[in-house]
């Protein structure tokens, strides 16, 4: 090979290491695939202008735009839906206003730091106001069933281990069942009482099909988290996800969405 060939070659090797040092230094960014809600008002729905909005999908936009080496992609999603999706990878995150669960630690990555608290409370048919308005007051009750993995089976599995003589009994059942279904089936006499987050948007179904539902105070507080799919490249997006919602909440930013979307500031709880 002559000289000036040589040449040619070292200099287009050294056009490529500069390309990609410079690549490096730019950044690429990379697109996160998070499932929310679509139908879950205040929590998370779809607007009237057709764009999901709601707590939880302005809060993920707040982080999104402190987070300069990701984009997120929202895609509404059923909660089972959500949930095998994020298991399977086509998911990156999952926001659901979702409680931890020993199941759900093992699984999934998740962030230090909650999104805010769930507020679980008693939805009873509205003649019972006065008879439900605790835990206590369940044993002899007709539950609405519960799903096997979420924060209602762990509070009431709880609830019977440390009060043996006072025994709620309750049945599981599959995810998917929208909330506005399990609150007429409660009005209805179906069953005594739902307990459930009242993060899902409860009182405006109430007020809108016009239910004659008792909501006792909260019987628990929950933090709730996003869920994250469990990836070695995951890893660093949990640790920036907690670090943007650390400085979100210091900056104000998750008590103003709380005020705008709840009536009130969770974070006092």
């Amino acid at each position: 090979m002559s000289l000036s060939a040589v040449l040619l070659v070292l200099a287009a090797c050294g056009g490529e290491e500069e390309s990609a040092e410079g690549a490096e230094e730019s950044g690429e960014v990379r697109t996160v695939e998070v499932a929310v809600s679509s139908s879950s008002r205040p929590l998370s729905y779809v607007g009237d202008d057709g764009e999901l909005t709601g707590y939880e999908p302005e809060l993920l936009r707040a982080i999104d735009e402190k987070l300069e080496a990701y984009e997120f992609n929202m895609e509404g999603a059923s909660d089972s839906a959500g949930e095998i999706g994020l298991d399977t990878g086509q998911y990156d995150m999952l926001a659901q206003g979702l409680i931890l669960s020993p199941e759900r630690e093992e699984s999934y990555l998740v962030p230090d730091e909650s999104n805010g608290p769930s507020l679980m409370k008693i939805f009873a048919t509205g003649d019972q106001e006065g008879e439900i308005e605790s835990l206590d007051d369940l044993q002899g009750k007709n539950v609405v069933p519960v799903t096997p993995t979420g924060g209602v089976f762990n509070l009431l599995n709880s609830y019977n281990e440390e009060h043996p003589d006072n025994q709620i009994e309750f049945d599981t059942s599959d995810g998917g069942i929208p909330t506005s279904d399990r609150l007429q089936e409660v009005n209805d006499g179906v069953y005594d009482a739902l307990v459930h987050p009242s993060n899902l948007g409860q009182q405006e179904i109430i007020e809108e099909a016009g239910l004659d539902i008792h909501v006792t105070e909260p019987v628990e507080i929950n933090p709730t988290y996003f869920l994250i799919h469990d990836s070695e490249e995951n890893a660093e997006l949990r640790d920036k996800v907690s670090e943007a919602l650390a400085e979100l909440k210091e900056e104000g930013t998750v008590s103003e969405l709380s005020n705008e979307f709840y009536g009130e500031d969770i974070l006092q709880y």
